[in-house]
């Protein structure tokens, strides 16, 4: 990444720095204060967050401490601590997870706000868009020709794909979550709720992964044809050159950007703001863009590649338990 440092983030390397340093008795010399820290709880994998949380520290002097963990998982541990011994932010998961976990986050509006796409902005600024990500069909391409895969939603559903579809638990998973919304939302005109997951569950026929990181591992080992998955982590496994391919549904598809939120009563909150400025910068996003295999957030003038359909959140959180509790129902 390049090590220029933007007008701004030079203000936020400044203050950091100044932030985190206190006179000793002596008046002579400095020391890092404990408040120059920042708990991160993460969804992402660490070839995500290890680059962007490396040059974080380096930029600004703040050590960072990573808890790791499934996106679901992680929110509900915060909702559980409820800014008690809790990390500082959250970085990761789907902006519908993040919404429906709202109140266990404190509004912060990001100062380069205007430069972000605000499609999936939150209503009251409780978390900040940080990368797309479309949702893709992948195949075994030793497998599967080409021209049999399913190329649409509606594919997925019929009898023939039975048995032989990779997805994960969507009560475990934010991104298959994302994925069944967004296959009930795109054939709504045809079926109902009940039935588009009826039949879909029927045609997992009880292959229901306990992760969303088994999908393609799956799919590439031919244990699974087909599969549902991002397309970052597809495009990730084809530069590795591994026997898969993908395909965008034809009905469509969504890019639901995953997100940062500042947790309720964090220990270091600044620290968190800081953090949150720097995902959402320019070197940060190109970075994503260019070594990551991530779709930007921040606004362009060029025209996007995929169909995209706007994704419905509000339905998303009002129906979620409502869904996962079919869901749940189904697949037993």
């Amino acid at each position: 990444m390049k090590k220029r440092v933007s007008q701004l983030l030079a203000v936020v390397l400044l203050f950091a720095l100044t932030a985190g340093c206190g006179k000793q008795e002596d008046g002579d010399e400095y020391y890092l204060e404990e408040d120059n820290k920042l708990v991160i709880y993460t969804s992402h994998k660490e070839e995500i967050y290890g680059p962007i949380i490396r040059e974080f520290e380096e930029r600004t002097g703040i050590w960072v401490e990573v808890v790791s963990g499934g996106t679901n998982e992680l929110l509900e541990r915060i909702g559980e601590e409820k800014g008690k011994n809790s990390g500082d932010i959250m970085f990761g998961g789907g902006v519908d997870s993040l919404e429906a976990y709202k109140d266990c986050f404190v509004p912060y509006r990001s100062s380069q706000y205007d430069q972000l796409d605000q499609t999936y902005a939150s209503p009251d600024d409780r978390y900040t868009v940080f990368s797309r990500l479309p949702i893709v069909i992948v195949y075994n391409s030793k497998l599967v020709f080409p021209a049999g895969t399913p190329r649409s939603w509606k594919e997925l559903l019929d009898s023939r794909w039975k048995g032989e579809i990779a997805f994960a638990d969507p009560e475990k998973s934010g991104s298959c979550y994302t994925a069944l919304l967004t296959m009930i939302q795109l054939l709504s005109e045809d079926m109902t709720e009940e039935e588009v997951l009826e039949k879909f569950v029927s045609n997992l026929d009880g292959n229901v992964l306990s992760g969303s990181g088994d999908v393609l591992d799956q799919v590439i080992a031919g244990t699974q044809l087909v599969g549902i998955a991002l397309e970052e982590t597809t495009l990730k496994e084809m530069a590795g050159n591994a026997d898969i391919g993908m395909v965008y549904p034809m009905e469509g598809t969504t890019a639901v950007p995953d997100g940062c939120a500042i947790i309720k009563g964090a220990p270091h909150e600044k620290n968190a703001e800081l953090f949150l400025e720097f995902t959402v910068s320019e070197d940060v996003q190109k970075l994503l863009e260019d070594r990551l295999c991530r779709r930007s957030v921040r606004k362009t003038d060029s025209e996007d590649d995929i169909r995209e359909v706007r994704y419905d959140l509000e339905y998303s959180e009002e129906h979620r338990e409502e869904i996962l509790d079919s869901w749940d129902r189904l697949k037993r």
